[in-house]
């Protein structure tokens, strides 16, 4: 029996006489209906949940009272929160790097050499590695007194003293935005170089002879065709950017003075720190929203040809 055929085996098997267009339309519905149960019970009803919590104050026994717009109004008194909010939109400075970077390699790895395999998968390496693996590892090079980094910048010159890396604000915002674009490279180098490749080389060929340089043929030709894999790029950056909590949670811990903390790693310490289950549920929304409005924002520019 092909596929094809099995809505007409289907028939004898429903009550209500339907036509060949509803049937096949039934049975896919069917079909989702495990994904569909998985998206409600771990994504909707959680959601939802989240968004009821905002109104409560929740104690770790479980006992909830209602608060109202309580929650919200905290937004107003918590010192934190802004300096949370800026770092996250701050982390996202990473991605144009990473993808920067990404796209050079992969112009130099699109080429055919000995070896240029074991390069790709070099590069792609750090991206499969756990993030707490990479967080501890970068954690011991970045320190201020036998690290790595300190030692090889003062070989080569370029300091006299040691610079303080996750104990000083700004240097410790650079550590974290250094140790993610170093990890997310390697996807978005992997992700150009399928892009690339998708190029017709015909195109290349009667630009050639044309008589365009090489810069022309790169802005002219490969940047055009590769706005859709570019904007691919960006969309998963935007997400994995607001994700940054292991990271975070492991090489500085939010600090100093709450220097690098996030809206998730924020959201995690008023939950299971200070046990503020209603405030943890209200910064989650802000987050959710802010996901949400970046994701419908880039899809709809790259959607438009705006870029």
């Amino acid at each position: 029996m092909s596929i094809q055929d099995f809505p007409d085996q289907m028939r004898d098997r429903f009550p209500v006489s339907l036509s060949r267009k509803h049937r096949r339309s039934l049975i896919a519905w069917l079909g989702l209906v495990p994904a569909l149960a998985i998206l409600i019970a771990y994504r909707l009803i959680p959601l939802l949940w989240n968004f009821l919590l905002s109104f409560q104050n929740m104690r770790y026994t479980g006992e909830t009272s209602w608060v109202g717009l309580e929650n919200y109004f905290q937004l107003m008194e918590d010192p934190v929160f802004l300096d949370a909010l800026f770092n996250t939109f701050l982390f996202l400075g990473s991605v144009p790097i990473a993808v920067t970077i990404a796209l050079g390699l992969a112009l130099l790895l699109n080429e055919r050499f000995p070896g240029s395999n074991v390069f790709r998968s070099m590069f792609f390496l750090p991206y499969i590695t756990m993030m707490v693996a990479i967080a501890v590892t970068w954690a011991y090079m970045f320190k201020s007194q036998g690290g790595v980094i300190n030692y090889a910048l003062q070989q080569m010159g370029l300091i006299n003293q040691n610079i303080s890396w996750l104990s000083d604000s700004w240097w410790a915002r650079l550590s974290v935005i250094i140790v993610h674009v170093w990890k997310t490279t390697g996807f978005y180098l992997i992700i150009i170089l399928a892009g690339l490749q998708n190029i017709p080389q015909e195109i290349y060929e009667v630009a050639r002879i044309d008589g365009a340089s090489t810069r022309q043929r790169f802005m002219y030709v490969t940047l055009p065709l590769l706005k859709p894999t570019l904007g691919v790029c960006a969309l998963v950056g935007l997400v994995t950017s607001f994700e940054l909590f292991d990271l975070v949670q492991v090489l500085t811990s939010g600090g100093p003075a709450r220097s690098t903390e996030i809206l998730i790693t924020w959201i995690y310490k008023q939950a299971f720190e200070f046990g503020n289950f209603g405030y943890s549920a209200v910064l989650a929304i802000i987050l959710f929203v802010i996901m949400a409005g970046g994701s419908l924002l880039g899809m709809y520019i790259q959607s438009n040809d705006y870029v």
